[in-house]
């Protein structure tokens, strides 16, 4: 028929009551009367229904978009907190590793020095032998 629509904020907006008044009215006023008139109510109202479902789906949509969003923000948050555990326990196995490495470096220190020092005193055992012999 035409290209007028007229959305139920229109309705709203011209303060009256229902959508098909307004329809009737703007129908009337383009001249149609009868079956067309019944007919272009009948367009515009499927025109207005079909438009509410598109919104619908569309806020649907939306919803379930920051709702994977939400979920691939908490996921996100999971794994930067098990990464940020990882690199805390990475830490601290290295700290014991280093402390442990520390250790066995002084034992083999404190072992070279008993070894050297057992060593003198076998020299010292060995001039005194050889200077008493």
């Amino acid at each position: 028929m035409t290209g007028l629509r007229l959305t139920t904020e229109m309705a709203s907006a011209t303060s009256i009551p229902t959508l098909v008044q307004v329809l009737k009215e703007l129908g009337e006023q383009m001249g149609l009367k009868g079956i067309e008139l019944r007919d272009f109510i009948k367009e515009q109202q499927e025109m207005e229904r079909e438009e509410r479902m598109k919104q619908r789906e569309y806020e649907k949509e939306q919803r379930e978009y920051e709702m994977k969003q939400r979920e691939y923000e908490k996921e996100q948050r999971e794994y930067e907190m098990k990464q940020h555990e990882y690199e805390m326990k990475q830490h601290e196995y290295e700290k014991e590793n280093a402390k442990l490495v520390a250790e066995e470096q002084e034992k083999q220190r404190a072992f070279e020095r008993e070894k050297l020092e057992f060593e003198q005193g076998n020299q010292k055992i060995e001039e005194r032998r050889k200077i008493k012999s």
